[in-house]
């Protein structure tokens, strides 16, 4: 199983296809914040209509583990 630095970063090769088309950390991060962020909110606003509220001791594990794969999946352009 690869490493999770591999799999953010990439082949190490310098030349390599997927070395070349990752994005930047400058886009990756951000974009990564923003869909996190979003998801949040979702989550806090839905929720209650629905007479559920968000668990926020699960949103305090989940959050930022969510935030690490989508950095990761930004990063790689899977998504």
């Amino acid at each position: 199983m690869k490493s999770l630095s591999k799999l953010i970063n990439g082949d190490s090769k310098e030349g390599s296809p997927s070395r070349r088309n990752n994005r930047s950390w400058a886009v990756a991060i951000p974009v990564a914040a923003v869909l996190v962020g979003v998801g949040i909110f979702l989550s806090a606003v839905i929720n209650p209509l629905f007479g559920r509220y968000v668990h926020w001791d699960w949103m305090a594990v989940l959050a930022p583990v969510l935030f690490i794969a989508a950095v990761a999946a930004v990063r790689r352009r899977w998504i």
